[in-house]
């Protein structure tokens, strides 16, 4: 990836639900509810982006329990759910708080993502997208989808400082026994 990402200015970071910040996996109980997972590195991810001071959002599709459970969890600063048309919510977003398009970027994994994917000049997929997807987007990411694609964007948008990166290695504790 390009130095230069690092160096964007991103005010905003979106997201998409299923196959980004999980794998795109549907498991059904046995009373028929939905059961999603999260990775925990995602999950960090998105506390590192918004201890950076990026907002955070949300575009999805669906409109489900676990979207409840997602904007309860995350808190962000922006959350479309149901959405059919990314790209007139993104353009309503932006335009509404004073935003342009180089000041956002979004992480999408399917062809229902792609014009999204192509209308922003910071976008970003998972590496085990279909190659049609991939060609929409602006950056491939180095993490499968729900498998730590979240924390791969945040490390390259806030990245260690100096001080941590060259925080000396922790000495191993002397054993006490006598």
């Amino acid at each position: 990836m390009d130095d230069t990402l690092t160096k964007m200015g991103i005010k905003a970071v979106f997201l998409d639900v299923d196959g980004v910040l999980t794998d795109g996996t549907v498991l059904i109980d046995s009373s028929g509810a939905e059961l999603k997972r999260i990775s925990f590195d995602d999950i960090d991810g998105v506390f590192r982006i918004r201890r950076a001071g990026i907002g955070i959002g949300f575009l999805t599709g669906e409109s489900t329990a676990f979207c409840d459970y997602v904007q309860r969890r995350f808190e962000p600063d922006f959350f479309v759910r149901g959405c059919k048309d990314k790209v007139a919510a993104m353009k309503t977003i932006l335009a509404s708080h004073g935003l342009s398009p180089d000041d956002v970027c979004f992480v999408g994994d399917s062809l229902h993502d792609c014009a999204l994917l192509t209308y922003l000049r910071h976008s970003f997929v998972p590496m085990d997208v279909a190659e049609e997807v991939k060609a929409c987007a602006h950056h491939v990411l180095p993490a499968a989808r729900g498998k730590g694609v979240v924390m791969a964007l945040a490390r390259i948008l806030v990245p260690p400082t100096d001080a941590i990166a060259k925080r000396p290695a922790r000495k191993s504790p002397r054993s006490t026994r006598k």
